[in-house]
């Protein structure tokens, strides 16, 4: 959803979900327990492959063209 470069971090959709009580406020604001997702470090993230539809990891190779490119280890495809 989000990422955050200074402190390398990024929020991802219904992963990392905390809980947050919150008090009624005089602004009309409900109170109750509120679920929301808090950042996780980049470093904890995968990128998911196009071909084989899983998370995995990357290898990098350099092409004939001098082209440094990242694939998948699982299938070998060239990532975009």
């Amino acid at each position: 959803m989000r990422v955050i470069p200074k402190k390398d971090r990024a929020i991802v959709e219904k992963l990392n979900m905390v809980k947050r009580h919150m008090r009624p406020g005089a602004q009309n604001r409900q109170g109750g327990i509120l679920e929301k997702e808090s950042p996780i470090h980049v470093s904890n993230l995968m990128l998911v492959c196009s071909k084989c539809t899983d998370p995995t990891r990357v290898g990098y190779r350099i092409l004939d063209d001098q082209q440094k490119v990242r694939f998948c280890k699982k299938c070998n495809e060239i990532i975009e």
